[in-house]
């Protein structure tokens, strides 16, 4: 016979109360994210307004520009769409009548006028390289012949004798 005591038999058929349980302070966090998950496109549209203001956040990135700008530069010089060649990201197709007649069928304008800067006059092939920028390099004819292409907003007839002819 199993001798159980009263109150131990009581206790198993007796429901017994809730006990209080201790109220512990709500975190500071879980407004936030109800308001986030209620209100995702204003959170973020705050988000990105505080990151803009904030000067931490400019002297962090300004930082980091700072330490990668030498391996960017390096590893853009190693891409092929952006040296100076005929697969460069912005070269364009061209065919241009010389003063002298002879027509020249290329690719790249910039890499024409520095390989044949004896087409031109001295003064006309000056490279100007804007402080900063020397990927921006510029000279007259470059900039007078870029104006010959049909699309160009300040369309030349002609100069110093260069015209623009359909392929």
């Amino acid at each position: 016979m199993i001798d159980v005591s009263l109150t131990a038999a009581a206790s198993l058929f007796l429901v017994k109360a809730p006990v209080a349980r201790e109220s512990r302070p709500t975190s500071r966090v879980n407004p936030l994210l109800r308001f986030r998950a209620e209100n995702p496109a204003l959170f973020e549209a705050r988000r990105v307004a505080g990151m803009k203001k904030s000067e931490l956040v400019r002297d962090n990135l300004m930082r980091i520009h700072r330490e990668c700008k030498e391996q960017w530069r390096r590893s853009a010089l190693k891409n092929p769409k952006l040296q100076a060649t005929d697969s460069h990201i912005a070269a364009k197709e061209w065919t241009l009548v010389a003063p002298h007649g002879q027509r020249y069928v290329f690719r790249n304008l910039k890499k024409f006028v520095r390989e044949h800067a004896h087409l031109f006059d001295a003064e006309d092939v000056i490279w100007k390289e804007p402080e900063g920028k020397p990927n921006q390099a510029w000279c007259r004819a470059f900039q007078a012949l870029s104006r010959l292409r049909p699309t160009c907003s300040k369309l030349l007839p002609e100069w110093n004798g260069w015209r623009w002819v359909e392929a």
